[in-house]
């Protein structure tokens, strides 16, 4: 196999793994500035989502793995935003959703870009993690989001590069 048709396997991978991710939507609202700082003005942006379940015995398992099955201890000494914010009790993904997004709107919108986003459940920590997604072909980094289930505190946010 010639190293452009194995760029074009992994790339047509990364697409099907981030369709599948496009199970669920929720929109938010946006600060658009446009080119100038004074006139801002509200936007809609859809936001997609997925729920991920993470197999520990899984050979293929990508990603930052070991924040899929990290105590809370671990969780909270990856945060690199320093926020202390909790949105209440986070039954489901769609409550995490639900919770974090607008919250990212209002702060860090240029997070949103990462859409799908992929949403575990990490049974070890009972946290909810938020993964963001590249496009194909793309390399860089992505954030990470750690909200407890309990309470919704947010446990960790950091960014990779």
């Amino acid at each position: 196999m010639s190293f452009m048709d194995a760029l074009e396997k992994w790339t047509a991978e990364q697409e099907r793994e981030r369709n599948r991710l496009r199970d669920h939507q929720i929109t938010v609202q946006v600060n658009d500035k446009k080119k100038s700082k004074r006139n801002v003005h509200q936007k809609d942006m859809v936001i997609e989502y997925g729920l991920v379940e993470h197999d520990l015995d899984n050979e293929h398992l990508i990603g930052r793995f070991e924040l899929y099955f990290a105590d809370r201890d671990t969780l909270i000494q990856q945060d690199r935003f320093g926020n202390n914010f909790a949105f209440g009790e986070l039954a489901d993904m769609h409550a995490a959703a639900a919770a974090i997004f607008p919250y990212l709107a209002d702060h860090y919108p240029s997070i949103l870009k990462e859409t799908p986003f992929a949403i575990s459940y990490n049974p070890i920590a009972e946290a909810w993690m938020i993964e963001g997604t590249l496009p194909p072909g793309t390399l860089g980094g992505v954030i990470y989001i750690a909200l407890a289930k309990e309470d919704g505190k947010l446990l960790m946010m950091f960014g990779t590069r």
